[in-house]
């Protein structure tokens, strides 16, 4: 029994006539008569009694007749329910990234993605790194704007861009002046950082000798915090370029000889069913380097 043989069963009723009801159910009369006696094998009950002129709904038939109705208009309700959630999934984007980078770049991302998709509703979500990794892999999201790498064999990215890091020091901090600084030769300078579990924490870190670089007790939740430690004289700190601010004129932004920097990508799912979308976004978001 299938929802198929149902509408059959309520169309021969209403109609009580075969030819009738093969019509309106567009198949052939033999093919209904068919699935209509298959349907009375399967209960083992007779639904309807046939004559040469007439077709009459037996008192199981009238029984069975509203569950059957009931059953075809919750089938369509969640048909309903299930093209609306589908239309509404197509429209909204999910898209997240992590504290160091969202406030730089998603105020330009948004724009771009709305002038080429004006249809599409974002959900923007600003969270650490791994707490993105993780609403990725639950599929509460679709994509992050996350630094690499991103090691998970579930998920794939594509670049976007690469964002060097200069070493930010007070306007009168004896650096200042300098164009190029050499972090292998920069000694005891209190090195301001983000707080634990910033992906920016861990690259600063990593580039920055503990035996040159005293990390500073302070943790900062936001570039914001660290840019203002600095123009205050507490320390030293290593700012990604999205973030700089050329015309502020109590901080200096100096290019570092190694020349470190992070690369920048869209990450998603590889079981995301948006592949098409994502790859789109993914070369619209690189089109043009952000500063």
């Amino acid at each position: 029994m299938n929802l198929r043989d149902l509408s059959y069963l309520i169309a021969v009723a209403e109609l009580k006539n075969f030819s009738q009801a093969a019509d309106q159910c567009s198949i052939s009369q033999p093919t209904l008569s068919t699935q209509i006696k298959k349907l009375e094998d399967y209960l083992g009950v007779s639904l309807f009694v046939r004559d040469r002129n007439n077709v009459e709904i037996t008192e199981t038939c009238q029984d069975i007749l509203p569950i059957a109705q009931r059953m075809l208009d919750d089938a369509r309700s969640i048909r309903q329910i299930a093209a609306h959630a589908n239309h509404r999934h197509r429209n909204m984007l999910a898209l997240g990234a992590f504290p160091s980078l969202a406030s730089y770049v998603l105020p330009e991302y948004v724009f771009r993605i709305k002038q080429h998709h004006p249809q599409l509703k974002l959900q923007l979500v600003e969270e650490k790194t791994q707490a993105l990794i993780g609403l990725l892999l639950d599929k509460k999201l679709d994509a992050a704007i996350l630094a690499l790498p991103v090691e998970h064999d579930a998920l794939s990215y594509r670049t976007l861009f690469e964002d060097p890091f200069t070493l930010a020091v007070s306007a009168d901090h004896p650096l200042a002046n300098l164009d190029e600084v050499d972090l292998e030769r920069v000694t005891r300078e209190n090195l301001l950082l983000l707080d634990e579990g910033h992906c920016l924490r861990d690259q600063a870190l990593q580039l920055c000798d503990p035996s040159r670089f005293v990390e500073h007790d302070f943790r900062a939740s936001s570039l914001e915090t660290l840019r203002f430690m600095v123009k205050n004289g507490v320390g030293v700190t290593l700012m990604p370029s999205v973030a700089i601010q050329p015309d502020d004129k109590d901080i200096r932004y100096i290019n570092i000889r190694q020349k470190p920097s992070r690369a920048i990508a869209l990450v998603w799912l590889k079981t995301q069913p948006r592949l098409e979308l994502l790859a789109n976004l993914a070369t619209l978001l690189a089109y043009k380097p952000l500063p």
